[in-house]
């Protein structure tokens, strides 16, 4: 079963005019509230518009506000932003399923969110019905996109460690594969299994263990260890 599907990447001319003013938004100078007024503004005839084209402004404004994120983390502004622009969507009635594509990679909010270690709004999208086990068009979920450092460095920030804590905490994973299996059979996605990064369990080398010990992040198989998660690969 497939859990995501491949999007063609489309021209100017076969966007809508309120996707094409929110991916210009994006790239201008105080980008994500710029969307966050277009949204708001919107109609419902646009916002339908946006559904049926499987958009949401939410993966380029999060790739733009990650940008600025550091070993540290992030800044509070940049995710009371965050936090506020997912309102304003689940307000206007935009699909949490919906994403963007980048390159040749169709990206999900929540698994942006989760790299970049924004565990509130990670929080928000699970609340909203955001389903932790889709794939992005790489076929990573929101698992393991949590313990990706996006800076580069073999080390577990603490907000990502708030990201899998948050996805622990709200039943989003389960080390039981049965468990895992019998979930997604009443409605698949709605959960992840821990010991591997792709839906269905497959090629183990997208498991979060087998990336921690090939990586040497300690921290990552510590954190793994602690939640008494299953860590062979």
């Amino acid at each position: 079963m497939k859990s995501y599907r491949k999007r063609k990447k489309r021209s100017d001319d076969q966007l809508s005019q309120l996707q094409l003013q929110c991916e210009l938004a994006i790239q201008a100078p105080g980008g994500v509230s710029k969307v966050l007024h277009l949204i708001e503004g919107a109609s419902d005839d646009d916002i339908k518009l946006l559904n049926e084209a499987l958009y949401s402004p939410l993966v380029g404004c999060i790739f733009r506000l990650g940008k600025n994120t550091t070993r540290n983390g992030n800044s509070t502004q940049s995710q009371l932003q965050l936090d506020e622009l997912i309102e304003v969507c689940y307000r206007r009635n935009l699909s949490v399923h919906s994403g963007a594509t980048f390159g040749e990679c169709f990206h999900r909010p929540i698994i942006v969110a989760a790299y970049y270690g924004y565990y509130s709004a990670v929080r928000l999208l699970l609340q909203q019905g955001a389903l932790p086990d889709l794939r992005d068009g790489d076929g990573k979920n929101v698992f393991y996109a949590a313990f990706q450092n996006p800076t580069g460095r073999n080390t577990l920030r603490e907000c990502d460690k708030e990201v899998a804590d948050t996805l622990w905490d709200m039943g989003a994973v389960t080390c039981d594969l049965g468990e895992w299996r019998k979930m997604n059979q009443s409605q698949f996605g709605c959960v992840s299994y821990s010991n591997y990064g792709s839906a269905g369990g497959s090629s183990p080398h997208r498991s979060v263990m087998y990336q921690s010990l090939n990586n040497k992040c300690l921290q990552t198989m510590k954190c793994m260890v602690e939640k008494g998660r299953i860590i062979t690969p």
